[in-house]
């Protein structure tokens, strides 16, 4: 746990110490990422739920925390997270550091804006638009013309294009361009 220090004042309060507690935050992050390469680490600090719940206090508090809490519970989220950067940790579905997306992770919570239009984020927009004609591209649509979507939830997609198919009332075997044809 991070050493008693005086309570921090809310970032509200100016830029000083809004820079001082990211600093923090950082070096905690990569605190956690040069131990996650340490052969002699633990894997994981596991505990079962009941005793977590039983060494913290999992209340939701009426009031802020002040930012010297915010940073031990940052250093205890790290502790008994499991370290997938680990060389002893091996998953079907994620293994080792992705130090670039790592950074586009940093870089995004960072811009903190949304991605829906070009004027609050032209140059995540452009990356879309550039990776959506790559992926058209390498599948096969000429010149990498058409429409795409990011969706997170894929079972959303069949909904959200319902409406256009309907008003349209075309069928689509397949998704090779040119393959629909109207009814």
């Amino acid at each position: 746990m991070v050493a008693e220090a005086p309570r921090r004042t809310l970032a509200c309060d100016g830029e000083r110490p809004t820079l001082e507690f990211l600093q923090e935050v950082m070096d905690i992050l990569l605190q956690y990422v040069v131990k996650s390469f340490d052969r002699s680490t633990k894997v994981i600090d596991f505990h079962y739920p009941n005793e977590l719940l039983q060494e913290y206090n999992w209340e939701l508090a009426d009031q802020p925390q002040n930012l010297e809490e915010i940073l031990m519970h940052c250093q205890t989220t790290l502790k008994y997270a499991i370290k997938t950067g680990h060389p002893r940790y091996f998953n079907q579905l994620s293994t080792g550091l992705d130090m670039v997306g790592l950074a586009a992770d940093w870089l995004t919570s960072t811009a903190n804006t949304n991605m829906f239009t070009y004027e609050i984020a032209p140059v995540f927009v452009l990356l879309e638009y550039v990776t959506l004609k790559k992926m058209r591209e390498i599948i096969g649509w000429p010149g990498g013309s058409g429409d795409g979507i990011f969706s997170p939830v894929t079972q959303s997609c069949p909904t959200l294009c319902d409406p256009w198919t309907a008003a349209s009332q075309a069928s689509c075997p397949s998704l090779t361009p040119g393959a629909c044809s109207n009814s």
